[in-house]
C-alpha cells in the first residue's frame, strides 16, 4: 500500500506546499528533503528533534507539527497523526491551514466515528465552501453508518496463507485463463530489495506468487501453497518496489508497476511489460505512456491485450490520480489514444487500482466518491460507449479502512450449505482491523441466495384446513413441479425448486373446489437481494352441492330470446367454464306457475338452450352443457331472507302455487313469481377430459345440444347383467343393474376413496361420524351415505341413498326395481348395447 500513500502525498505537496518557502537554515530543512523524497519515516524523526530547536518561532513550529502530522499519515501510524492535527488545532493552526479539518475527518472516518469525521468536514465547509472534494466526505458520513447496519451478503475471510506482518496486496491471476496461480505484492522480509525502504519502514516489495493444487478446486478460497517470488533472478524483482501485476490469458505476458529506489531525489514509478521465455523471464521493458515527471501506475490489461487502464497524476486529472486508459491495434505496436474516464468513474480525489473484469466491467478503488473511510472499491460497466456511474460495493467488502484492488475468481465452486454455486466469489486487499499485517489480502464470497415457498390451503366455506390439495409450481422459464398439502393443509417447496430471478405461477387444485382466481397466485425472487422464506396462503371456494342461481335473466313473456343485455349475468358461469376445462353442467331453466299458450315446459327448455347458445358462441364445448327446462314443476326454496319488489320472503320459503295463492295482494305475488323465474347451472361432472384447440361456433344453431330428453345410453352386457357409466358426485364410475331387486349401493373400496379425496364427507352419512372407525378412520360396513348428484344419462338425481358393501366388487349397483322407480321403464337392447328409455 506504500504507493498509496505516496500518491496521497503527492497531491497534498502539489495543493499545498508548492507555494511554502523554508528558510535555508531551518532547523528542518533536511527532514523537507527526505519529506519531498517520500522518506517518511526518517523524517517523522528529524521533525521530531527539529521541533524543539524552533521554540521560539512559532510559526515554523506548527509548520514542523504538521509536516510530522502527514509524515505519520503517509507512513499508516494514524494514532500519532491523530494526536498532531489535534494539537495543531489547540494553537489555531486551521487559521492558516484548515486543512487539518479533512485530515481529522478522514481519521475518524476510518476509526468509524462518524459523527465526529462529520463535525470536522462541516467545519471545513465553512471555511472552503467551493472545495470539491467535502460534499463527497460530508455524504458518506451520512452514508455509512447506514450501510454498515444494512450489509451486503457477502462473507469475507483474511487470507492468513498469504499474509504476514509486513503488507501484501494487489492479487491477480498469474495464468488468467486457469486461475489456479495467485501473484500478489508483498513488502515481507526476504523481499529482493537490501534494507529497509525509509518511506514506509518496511522491506521493499516485490511479486509473489501461489499455487492452488487442481485436488484443492473443490471449496474456497481452499488451500494454497506456500507463497515464494515470482522471480528471483533479478529481473521483474529487484532492488525497486515492485508490484501491481497484471497478465494476459495465458500468463506469457506480465504487466506491472515498478517505483525506482533513489536516494535524495524525487522519482517516478512505471509501468514495465515483461514475457515469459521458458521458465524464465525476458527484459522488461517500459511502456511510454507519457511525460517522464508523472507516475504511471496499476495496470490492468484487457484479455486480447490492445487496452491498458492504468492510474496516473498526469496533466488532465480530475483529482490527484485519476484512472486513463491507451489502445492500439495490434499487440506489437505502442499503445496510443490516451483517454481519461471521465466524471463518472474519476473524482475530486484519488482513483486508483483499476481491475477489469469481463472486458466490460471495471473495478477501482477511490476516496473522492462517497464511501465508508479511506479507499473504497467501486464498479462501473461500459454501456453504450460509456461508463456507467460509480457504484459504490458497500460494507463488508468496504470498510471504514482502505479497500482495494479487487479480484474475481470464476472457478465453479458448490456452497456446502446449498448446494448450489457461489454467485461470485474472489479476493481483494484491506488494512482493516483484523488482519495479520499492515495491508493483508482478504477472500471474498456471495452464497446463493436461498428461497422456499409454502402456505396453508383453507376452505372459503368452513374456514377449515383442506388436505390432499394439488398444488402446481411453474417458473417463468417452463420448470414446473407438484406436490399436495398434508393433513394441516400445508404445502412447501423447498430451495431446490424455488430459485433467484424467477417469477413463479401457483395453481391450487382438488376435486371439489374451483379453479377460480382464488386458487392461482404468483410470488416472484426477481430483485430479491436476501435469503427469503416466501409465504402464499389460499382460500379455496367449493363446489356448490346445490343449484347456483344466476344473477336475472329476464325474458319477454312467452318468450326465449336471449336479450344482449342479459348475457352479463351469464359472464360469470363462462368465466367458471374456461377456468374449470373438466366441468360438466346442467343449465336450468324455470317458470313461474302462470299458463301461457305453450306449457311452460316447452318454454323453460327453449330458454335455457338460448341461454346454452351464449356459452357455446363463446367458445364451451357443446360437450360440455346439457339443457333442461323445469317449467314451474321445482318451485324455488329460499336459502336466506330475500327483498323482492319491497317484499321479504323468509329463509326455508317454498314458492309453490299454494304458498303464492295464499298471498294477499297482487304485487306481492308477482314478487314472488319473480323469485321463481330464475336460470340455474348444476354441476354434473368435474372429470370431463377437454378436447384440443376448439374453436368459438360464431353460429350456435348449427350445435348439437344437448337436452335432458336422452333416449338411451351406451352399455356392456355379460351374462344377463347390465354395465353402463355414470356420475356420482361429479365423479364417473361404472354401474351394474342387478335384476328383481330394489337397492343402490357403492362398493367400499369407492366409498373410502370418495372419503380420502373429500368427494364425500363425514356429514354425508346417515349416522355422520358414527358410521366412521375412530381408529382408523374406515367405514364401518353397510352404512348409508348420500350422495349429493347421482346421473345416469342426462338424468340427474339429488341426495341419492346408498349402502356401503365390504365384499362389493363393482364400484356401483342399482337394482333393477330402484332403477325403473328413479329413471322410468327401459329395455336392453343387446345387439347394439343400448339401454333404451321407454318415454
Amino acid at each position: 500500500m506504500e504507493l498509496v500513500r505516496r500518491c496521497s502525498y503527492l497531491f497534498i505537496f502539489t495543493l499545498i506546499f508548492s507555494s511554502i518557502s523554508v528558510a535555508q537554515k531551518s532547523p528542518a530543512t533536511e527532514a523537507d528533503k527526505l519529506f519531498s523524497t517520500f522518506q517518511y519515516k526518517i523524517a517523522a524523526d528529524m521533525y521530531k528533534k527539529a521541533y524543539g530547536k524552533v521554540k521560539k518561532n512559532p510559526v515554523e513550529r506548527r509548520r514542523i507539527m504538521f509536516r510530522m502530522a502527514e509524515s505519520y499519515s503517509m507512513m499508516g501510524d494514524l494514532k500519532k497523526a491523530e494526536q498532531q492535527y489535534l494539537r495543531l488545532e489547540k494553537v489555531n493552526y486551521q487559521k492558516d491551514n484548515p486543512l487539518i479539518f479533512i485530515r481529522l475527518g478522514d481519521i475518524y472516518r476510518i476509526k468509524k466515528d462518524y459523527p465526529s469525521a462529520l463535525q470536522y468536514y462541516e467545519k471545513y465547509k465553512q471555511v472552503r465552501p467551493n472545495d470539491p472534494r467535502i460534499d463527497s466526505r460530508i455524504e458518506s458520513s451520512k452514508l455509512a453508518p447506514q450501510w454498515i447496519n444494512n450489509p451486503t451478503r457477502h462473507e469475507i475471510e483474511n487470507m492468513k496463507k498469504f499474509n504476514t506482518p509486513q503488507s501484501e496486496w494487489s492479487p491477480s491471476w498469474g495464468v488468467p485463463g486457469k486461475e489456479n496461480q495467485l501473484v500478489f505484492t508483498s513488502s515481507r522480509e526476504g523481499s529482493t530489495g537490501k534494507g529497509e525502504d525509509v518511506w514506509s519502514g518496511q522491506s521493499f516489495s516485490d511479486l509473489y506468487v501461489s499455487n492452488k493444487p487442481k485436488s484443492k478446486l473443490v471449496d474456497f478460497p481452499g488451500e494454497w501453497t506456500t507463497p515464494v517470488v515470482l522471480d528471483n533472478e533479478n529481473i521483474v524483482n529487484t532492488e525497486a518496489n515492485e508490484g501491481e501485476s497484471s497478465f494476459n490469458p495465458k500468463g506469457t505476458t506480465l504487466y506491472f508497476t515498478r517505483c525506482p529506489n533513489e536516494k535524495k531525489t524525487i522519482s517516478y514509478c512505471k509501468i514495465y511489460q515483461v514475457t515469459r521465455k521458458g521458465k524464465s523471464w525476458g527484459a522488461p521493458e517500459e511502456i511510454i505512456l507519457g511525460p517522464d515527471s508523472f507516475d504511471y501506475v496499476h495496470p490492468s490489461i484487457s484479455s486480447d491485450e490492445l487496452t491498458l487502464y492504468f492510474a496516473s497524476d498526469m496533466h488532465g486529472t480530475m483529482g490527484g490520480y485519476d484512472i486513463w486508459s491507451v489502445s492500439r491495434d495490434k499487440k506489437a505496436r505502442p499503445f496510443g489514444n490516451l483517454t481519461n474516464l471521465g466524471k463518472n468513474i474519476n473524482s475530486n480525489d484519488h482513483d486508483m487500482f483499476p481491475a477489469l473484469e469481463d472486458d466490460s466491467t471495471l473495478y477501482f478503488a477511490s476516496k473522492g466518491h462517497v464511501g465508508l473511510g479511506g479507499y473504497d472499491i467501486f464498479k462501473s460497466q461500459y454501456i453504450n460507449n460509456e461508463w456507467t456511474p460509480a457504484e459504490n460495493l458497500k460494507y463488508p467488502i468496504n470498510s471504514e479502512s482502505d479497500d482495494y484492488a479487487i479480484l474475481f475468481d470464476h472457478t465453479l465452486v458448490m456452497d456446502p450449505v446449498s448446494g448450489f454455486p457461489f454467485i461470485e466469489k474472489g479476493y481483494f486487499t484491506s488494512n482493516r482491523p483484523g488482519g495479520r499485517g499492515m495491508d493483508d489480502i482478504w477472500s471474498f464470497k456471495l452464497p446463493p441466495l436461498m428461497f422456499t415457498l409454502a402456505g396453508f390451503i383453507r376452505d372459503s366455506v368452513t374456514r377449515q384446513f383442506v388436505d390432499g390439495v394439488t398444488v402446481i409450481l411453474t417458473t417463468s422459464d417452463g420448470t414446473s413441479y407438484k406436490t399436495t398439502t398434508d393433513i394441516r393443509g400445508y404445502y412447501s417447496f423447498d430451495k431446490t425448486k424455488v430459485l433467484g430471478e424467477l417469477t413463479y405461477e401457483i395453481i391450487v387444485q382438488k376435486t371439489g373446489y374451483y379453479e377460480n382466481d382464488n386458487a392461482k397466485g404468483r410470488e416472484t425472487t426477481v430483485g430479491l437481494t436476501e435469503n427469503k422464506d416466501l409465504k402464499h396462503d389460499f382460500i379455496i371456494d367449493p363446489v356448490p352441492k346445490e343449484p347456483v342461481i344466476l344473477p336475472d335473466i329476464l325474458f319477454d313473456l312467452a318468450k326465449w330470446d336471449l336479450k344482449p343485455q342479459y348475457e352479463d349475468s351469464l359472464r360469470g358461469l363462462l368465466q367458471i367454464m374456461e377456468d374449470n376445462p373438466t366441468f360438466v353442467i346442467e343449465l336450468r331453466s324455470h317458470t313461474d306457475i302462470r299458463p301461457i299458450p305453450m306449457t311452460n315446459d316447452t318454454l323453460s327448455q327453449r330458454r335455457a338452450e338460448s341461454s346454452i347458445r351464449f356459452l357455446i358462441e363463446s367458445g364451451i364445448d357443446p360437450d360440455r352443457l346439457i339443457a333442461k327446462g323445469y317449467g314451474e314443476r321445482a318451485p324455488r326454496v329460499l336459502d336466506k331472507d330475500i327483498v323482492s319488489r319491497g317484499y321479504t320472503f323468509k329463509k326455508g320459503t317454498v314458492l309453490s302455487g299454494e304458498f303464492i295463492n295464499s298471498l294477499k295482494s297482487r304485487n306481492e305475488q308477482e314478487a314472488a313469481h319473480d323469485l321463481n323465474r330464475r336460470t340455474e347451472f348444476l354441476i354434473l361432472r368435474d372429470d370431463y377430459i377437454p378436447k384440443e384447440n376448439i374453436e368459438p361456433l360464431l353460429d350456435a344453431s348449427v350445435a348439437v345440444i344437448n337436452i335432458v330428453s336422452q333416449s338411451f345410453i351406451p352399455i356392456e352386457t355379460q351374462d344377463n347383467l347390465v354395465y353402463g357409466t355414470c356420475y356420482a358426485n361429479s365423479k364417473t364410475l361404472r354401474f351394474m343393474i342387478e335384476p328383481n331387486v330394489a337397492k343402490a349401493s357403492i362398493s367400499y373400496d369407492q366409498a373410502m376413496r370418495f372419503l380420502k379425496d373429500a368427494i364425500i364427507k363425514v356429514g354425508d352419512f346417515e349416522l355422520k361420524d358414527k358410521a366412521i372407525v375412530p381408529e382408523d378412520g374406515t367405514i364401518i360396513d353397510k352404512s348409508i351415505v348420500y350422495l349429493n348428484t347421482f346421473q345416469i344419462g342426462d338424468e340427474v338425481l339429488e341426495n341419492v341413498e346408498m349402502t356401503v358393501i365390504k365384499e362389493q366388487k363393482e364400484p356401483v349397483i342399482i337394482g333393477s326395481k330402484t332403477f325403473e322407480e328413479e329413471f322410468g321403464s327401459y329395455t336392453i337392447n343387446k345387439e347394439e348395447g343400448k339401454l333404451i328409455f321407454n318415454k
